[in-house]
């Protein structure tokens, strides 16, 4: 019931970020992300497994809608998959596990242009945990994205942007799990927009 809540207001808000104040249009675009070096923020428990993140990448579509000059309203939708390795403590002996997550998030934040080329990104995401046969904790709930990085806007309408993130996810989680997991992910996108 909490899901639908916020996942209604969350919906319900897109036409306020849509509807800027600028006459400008918006930019739509694609990007693909590379695992940096993500990890599993776990509470200390004695005896608990080990769970690590050993490959992501994600895929994803992105939508800019200028406010002024310089700040723009960040949305769209990105698609991420884990693939995680748990391993057993060794009582009596230890053992390993490998699976999957998948987390489908919904941005919304600004980016800031500075210098023409580069731009900063401070983001909230609506993190949906779509499938797992994982032991890490659902990652459905509120996360954080900040990013820096670099663009180039051709003269046709179109851009090419590279953009080192780090993410934090299920800061607020609306699991009632008691030992939440939480995944730390730092990672570069590459991806390209298009005026609209």
């Amino acid at each position: 019931m909490k899901l639908k809540s916020v996942f209604s207001l969350i919906i319900g808000l897109l036409p306020i970020f849509i509807n800027a104040q600028t006459t400008e249009k918006g930019k739509i675009g694609l990007n693909y992300s590379l695992n940096g070096g993500t990890s599993v923020i776990q509470p200390a428990l004695e005896g608990a497994a080990s769970k690590d993140i050993t490959a992501a990448s994600g895929i994803g579509l992105i939508y800019l809608k200028p406010i002024n000059p310089w700040l723009e309203w960040e949305t769209g939708l990105t698609y991420t998959l884990y693939k995680v390795k748990t391993t057993s403590s060794p009582v009596p002996e230890v053992t390993t596990r490998n699976s999957t997550l998948s987390l489908l998030d919904i941005p919304i934040g600004v980016r800031a242009g500075f210098w023409k080329y580069f731009f900063a990104s401070v983001v909230l995401l609506l993190g949906l945990d779509m499938m797992s046969n994982s032991s890490i904790s659902s990652q459905t709930g509120i996360g954080l994205m900040l990013g820096l990085g670099v663009k180039y806007d051709f003269s046709f309408g179109g851009s090419l942007f590279i953009n080192p993130y780090g993410k934090l996810h299920a800061l607020l989680p609306f699991s009632s799990d008691k030992h939440q997991d939480r995944i730390l992910e730092s990672g570069l996108k590459f991806g390209i927009t298009y005026q609209l």
